[in-house]
């Protein structure tokens, strides 16, 4: 089943793709899709879609 919802990523000076999918992984997410969605002075708001281990 795939699921979604927002994660809040703590925000480096220099970010790319590769350290957002980084940070999600460590959080142990089997990623399908992800947005940055909003960005503050410390987060990165970030949209993910996912594969849920609990089919």
């Amino acid at each position: 089943m795939i699921k979604s919802k927002n994660i809040k990523i703590q925000k480096i000076e220099n970010f790319d793709n590769l350290y957002i999918e980084q940070e999600l992984k460590n959080l142990g997410l089997d990623i399908v899709r992800w947005a940055v969605i909003a960005l503050d002075e410390e987060f990165l708001t970030v949209s993910v879609s996912y594969n849920s281990k609990n089919i």
